[in-house]
C-alpha cells in the first residue's frame, strides 16, 4: 500500500455523497465473494462478551491488495470455521473512492461489519460521526505496542481500531554506487551530488520527514490531544524545511519540479539512481528488479543535527458501530492481528509488525533489509488522526508552487496553512 497515494484519496469525502447504492457487499469497483452485509443496533460498551454466537454471517471489507488480501481471506475463513460462522469477504483495494467510501456506506446503513486495512488517520472522522465502535477494553492491551502506535489509534482518549502493521519511510540506496549509507546531512549531500537522489517531493506524507525534523508540526499536541487551531507548517522550523526541499531542485539540482515519486522509484529500480526515500510497500518490486543490489538504512540527520521525522502510518481493523454482532466482530478483528498474522504480513510484503514481541523476534532483528524500517519507528510521528487532517491533504497543491519557485518557501508555507484553515472552516460549517 502506498501512503502517498492514499493520503490524497481520503480528501474525496465531499464528492461521494450519493455514490453508494446497495454497497454493503458488492460494488462495481470491487471483487466480492458476498452479497449481503449485517447491520443493526450499536454496541459501544467498554467491554464485550467473548462468547461468539454460532451460525451468523459477517461481512468483511479488505482494503489491501494481494498478497495481503489472500492472507486475510485465509485467516478469516479459519476464524469462521473455528466459530461455526460465515465471513463474506469483499476486496475494496481498487475502490476508486478511497477509504471514505466506507463512511458513505455506513451513513446509509449499507456498510460491512468489519474493515481490514484502514489507515489510522481515518479514525478521527469516522469516530466523530459515530460510524465505528471503540475497541472494548478487554480486547486491546496497550502494553503490547509501542506508545507511538497507541497514540496513533487514540481519538479523544479512546482507541478505535486494532493495529495490524506499521508503515514508515527509510533510506534506500544502490549498493553498487554507495558502499556505506550516509548518516549525516553533509554525507547525504555528498552522495546525492555524486550518485543522485529523488523522492516523492510533492506530497506532505514524504516531505514531513524534513519538515518535522527541522521543527515544524501539523497540529500542536498537548496532553495527548491535537489542536486543529494550532498549525505549525509555517513556523520557523517548518520554513527551514521548505527551504531545504526547494533547494533540492533549485540549488543541488537532484530533481526538477516535475520529478514525481513514480519517476524516482522507476529510476532507482532500474539502477540509475543512488538514493531514494520510500516505504516497505516497494520491497517486493525491488526484489524483482534484475541486477539491482540495494540496501535500506536509517534516514540521515538534518542540517540541524536532528533526526528526520517520517510519518508513521498504522494499518488497522475497525468495526462498524451499527453491526449487531460486536462480540464476533472484535473476535474476527483479533484473529487478523495476532503475532502469527503480523509475521505473515511481514513475510509476504515486508510490512512492519506492531507487536513488541514480534519486533523483538530474531527473524525481524536479523533482517538487514527490513530492520531499518523497524528502527525508524522510534523517530516517526503518527499521522494526525483528527478529522481536520482531511483539510491538510486537500491543501497540498501549494507544495508544487514551493518546489518550482512560484512562491517563496515562506509565502508558500503561509498559503498552505491559510488553505488548511479554510478547509477546516468548510468542514465545521
Amino acid at each position: 500500500m502506498r501512503w502517498g497515494k492514499s493520503a490524497t484519496a481520503v480528501a474525496s469525502l465531499a464528492v461521494m455523497a450519493g455514490l453508494v447504492a446497495g454497497c454493503g457487499s458488492s460494488t462495481g469497483s470491487s471483487t466480492s465473494s458476498s452479497a449481503t452485509s449485517t447491520n443493526g443496533g450499536s454496541a459501544t460498551a467498554p467491554a464485550v462478551s467473548t462468547n461468539v454466537p454460532k451460525g451468523i454471517s459477517l461481512t468483511l471489507w479488505v482494503w489491501q491488495g494481494r498478497p495481503i488480501y489472500t492472507t486475510v481471506v485465509h485467516l478469516a475463513q479459519k476464524w469462521a470455521k473455528e466459530h461455526g460462522d460465515t465471513v463474506k469477504i469483499v476486496d475494496q483495494s481498487k475502490n476508486p473512492n478511497g477509504y471514505q467510501f466506507y463512511g458513505t456506506a455506513a451513513r446509509t446503513g449499507k456498510g460491512p461489519d468489519v474493515l481490514f486495512g484502514i489507515p489510522h488517520d481515518n479514525n478521527g472522522l469516522f469516530a466523530e460521526e459515530g460510524l465505528i465502535s471503540p475497541v472494548p477494553k478487554n480486547i486491546f492491551h496497550a502494553s503490547q505496542y509501542n506508545s507511538t502506535v497507541v497514540s496513533a489509534l487514540t481519538v479523544n482518549g479512546k482507541v478505535y481500531s486494532i493495529p495490524d502493521y506499521d508503515q514508515t519511510l527509510a533510506l534506500m540506496y544502490n549498493k553498487k554506487m554507495i558502499k556505506t549509507p550516509p548518516k549525516t546531512w553533509s554525507e547525504f549531500v555528498k552522495d546525492a551530488n555524486q550518485y543522485g537522489f529523488m523522492f516523492s517531493q510533492h506530497n506532505l506524507y514524504s516531505n514531513y520527514a524534513f519538515i518535522g525534523g527541522m521543527g515544524g508540526y501539523v497540529f500542536k499536541e498537548s496532553n495527548g490531544s491535537l489542536n486543529p487551531n494550532d498549525i505549525g507548517l509555517n513556523n520557523a522550523g517548518a520554513i527551514k524545511g521548505w527551504e531545504l526541499l526547494y533547494n533540492m531542485d533549485a540549488k543541488y539540482h537532484w530533481m526538477n519540479p516535475s520529478t514525481t515519486g513514480a519517476i524516482a522509484t522507476a529510476k532507482f529500480t532500474a539502477g540509475q539512481l543512488g538514493m531514494t526515500i520510500n516505504g516497505p510497500w516497494e520491497i517486493a518490486d525491488l526484489n524483482k528488479a534484475k541486477g539491482l543490489d540495494y540496501g535500506i538504512a536509517d534516514l540521515p540527520t538534518l542540517p540541524n543535527g536532528k533526526h528526520m521525522t517520517p510519518f508513521l502510518g498504522v494499518i488497522t481493523t475497525i468495526v462498524n458501530s451499527q453491526s449487531k454482532y460486536q462480540a464476533a466482530d472484535w473476535s474476527l478483528a483479533e484473529a487478523l492481528a495476532t503475532p502469527a498474522a503480523q509475521m505473515k504480513y511481514f513475510e509476504e510484503e515486508q510490512q512492519i509488525p506492531v507487536s513488541k514481541s514480534v519486533l523483538a523476534s530474531p527473524q525481524i532483528q536479523n533482517d538487514k533489509v527490513f530492520k531499518a524500517f523497524a528502527d525508524e519507528i522510534k523517530y516517526a510521528v503518527p499521522m494526525p488522526n483528527i478529522p481536520q487532517m482531511q483539510s491538510v491533504w486537500s491543501a497540498m497543491a501549494v507544495i508544487k508552487d514551493i518546489i518550482n519557485g512560484k512562491v517563496t518557501p515562506t509565502a508558500g508555507a503561509n498559503d498552505f496553512v491559510a488553505d488548511i484553515k479554510k478547509g477546516e472552516e468548510v468542514q465545521s460549517a
